[in-house]
């Protein structure tokens, strides 16, 4: 058996028995990376992207739901750049998505840092069958870090079409922060990068196909009443802005 077949054998039987078992404790990421040289940039992709359990989740989706960085990052360094990608959208609801829904900050980081910045631009924006981002789950689930982890790849105009991105139902990130009475994430969404209160005042107007916005989604619940204070309160300075820059035009 030549040393490629015997790599490509023992490797299938190591990311297999860690697909099933998602111990990465019990992972030799040394050995790992040594039968990963012994292929080609071809059979490294061929085996990785084979490499599925029943349910069609690939071992780097099951890495990144695992906040198994190292070996996220293992195996797409391994790979040329156009193959990263590629690998990372094998599934609708990708790697990213994985990690945005159980708060990896550490692992959505350094999936981002094997991109290119436009491969890291076209999977930030990836939406999966249900229309999520990965920033829809890190609003729903994840922390703030998570949140500022994937938009701080992304110049300003860039997070302001993120963060108006509906899902198949119509809402953004902040319907998701502002349903759950999340209000650190829903300040993250409206501070992080500051936008200007015509920018701000779009965001805090976008309807679901419900036609409901994020401050009328908090609305009605004990646990929501905080929040949509907070949403109220930048409604009430955004339009103060417009009005007062028309103002400022005039005079």
């Amino acid at each position: 058996m030549s040393t490629a077949n015997t790599a490509t054998y023992e490797l299938r039987q190591i990311l297999t028995d860690y697909l099933y078992d998602s111990a990465e404790v019990c992972l030799n990421i040394e050995r790992v990376k040594n039968l990963l040289s012994d292929l080609s940039d071809e059979q490294k992709y061929d085996l990785i992207s084979s490499i599925k359990r029943g349910d069609g989740v690939t071992v780097l989706k099951e890495a990144a739901r695992g906040g198994h960085t190292v070996l996220c990052y293992t195996l797409l360094s391994s790979l040329p750049q156009a193959d990263r990608l590629k690998l990372t959208l094998a599934d609708i609801s990708t790697a990213l998505h994985s990690a945005a829904w159980r708060d990896h900050t550490k692992t959505i980081s350094f999936i981002l840092v094997c991109l290119t910045a436009e491969q890291q631009l076209q999977l930030l924006f990836t939406q999966n069958s249900d229309g999520n981002t990965a920033l829809h789950y890190a609003a729903l689930k994840g922390s703030t870090d998570t949140m500022k982890a994937l938009l701080n790849r992304l110049t300003p105009e860039q997070q302001l079409q993120l963060r108006i991105t509906q899902n198949s139902q119509g809402n953004t990130a902040l319907h998701f922060a502002a349903r759950v009475g999340h209000t650190n994430k829903v300040k993250t969404m409206l501070d992080y990068v500051k936008i200007t209160p015509e920018e701000e005042l779009r965001l805090l107007s976008v309807q679901n196909k419900e036609g409901i916005t994020a401050s009328e989604g908090a609305s009605g619940r004990s646990i929501t009443t905080g929040t949509m204070r907070t949403i109220k309160q930048y409604e009430q300075e955004a339009v103060y802005g417009v009005n007062y820059r028309k103002f400022a035009k005039l005079t």
